[in-house]
């Protein structure tokens, strides 16, 4: 489109767009500490449950891993006799 073609209310739309596109670091500003410090207490929280979950998980695994070595030795054992 040529610019002559383009109404007055179609060249603000265009020139606020080309603002608001231009500069993503006028909208951002930099984080307060308290708020910097809640961003980094919420990700370490985050951190923590996914170590939970996954020891959890883990945990498990593992005990049970160990309960059947455990059972199968015992029959094992059992039959022997």
């Amino acid at each position: 489109m040529e610019k002559d073609k383009l109404s007055a209310r179609e060249k603000d739309l265009i020139a606020e767009a080309r603002r608001e596109a231009g500069s993503p670091r006028a909208e951002k500003t930099a984080p307060t500490p308290a708020e910097r410090l809640a961003q980094l207490m919420a990700e370490e929280h985050a951190q923590t449950l996914e170590r939970k979950r996954k020891m959890r998980r883990y945990g498990l695994t593992i005990s049970g891993a160990i309960g059947a070595l455990f059972v199968l030795w015992l029959l094992r054992a059992v039959r022997r006799r």
